[in-house]
């Protein structure tokens, strides 16, 4: 009897052994996934909205498509840009003659095709912060000082490249793949145009300030170079005058 009696409590620990090791590993396991959710690697920063599934998509189809017929794909989009835009004509014709002595490395069609390439790998790779694309935007603005660069050629930029982008194999079999491509593209354009429009707006800005600061400077320096009406009145009277008016 007693030896049944030790044996029931022996097997009643065992299972209560077995219960907490299984819910230690069970928490564990929960606090491994929760860490891995919040990794940089499983999130792309420039497009929250994307899906963990989504994401994986990307990334699959990038490692398929990242070969070195890619950066004549990238090429392609510019060069359609170019032809479409003639603004950005303009901008790129630049490139090679009064802007080439820049200290900017990034101004042929070429150029932009390869920094295209290295910003997507990064930004597929989880190793790109939304501030960097803001900054890339906002450096264009000085395009629009000099040759009118706006809005409207980002927004040609973004169509034709989600256009090239959705045709690659590896891409255009899958909907849900098509679908994460072109939700990726459009956020980037929108982060890219987000940093032009704000150093735009700031600009317009200082420009306004310096330009009422001028205004008033300018008043200042006509009313101190010409006699005041009171020192005109106060000038004697000529002789002469003074003997006809008698």
């Amino acid at each position: 009897m007693s030896s049944s009696i030790k044996s029931s409590a022996s097997s009643s620990l065992n299972t209560v052994d077995s219960a907490r090791s299984s819910s230690s590993d069970t928490r564990e396991m929960r606090e491994r996934g929760s860490s891995i959710s919040l990794s940089p690697r499983s999130i792309i920063v420039i497009c929250p909205q994307l899906t963990p599934s989504q994401i994986a998509v990307i990334r699959k189809s990038w490692r398929h498509i990242n070969t070195k017929g890619l950066i004549c794909v990238l090429s392609r989009c510019f060069q359609r840009l170019e032809s479409s835009c003639p603004v950005a004509s303009k901008c790129f014709m630049s490139a090679n003659y009064s802007l080439s002595t820049t200290a900017n490395p990034v101004r042929t069609v070429s150029d932009h095709s390869r920094f295209l390439l290295g910003l997507l790998d990064r930004i597929i790779d989880g190793d790109y912060e939304y501030d960097e694309v803001r900054d890339i935007g906002a450096r264009h603005v000085g395009l629009h000082h000099e040759f009118g660069f706006s809005t409207t050629e980002l927004d040609r930029f973004q169509e034709i490249f989600v256009e090239v982008m959705l045709k690659q194999d590896g891409i255009k079999q899958s909907k849900e793949t098509s679908r994460a491509w072109r939700l990726l593209i459009c956020s980037l354009i929108d982060v890219f145009r987000d940093g032009f429009e704000h150093q735009m707006r700031h600009f317009r800005r200082k420009h306004s300030f310096n330009a009422h600061t001028q205004y008033f400077e300018n008043i200042e320096r006509r009313a101190s170079l010409c006699p005041s009406r009171k020192a005109s009145l106060n000038v004697d009277t000529p002789f002469h005058a003074r003997k006809l008016s008698d």
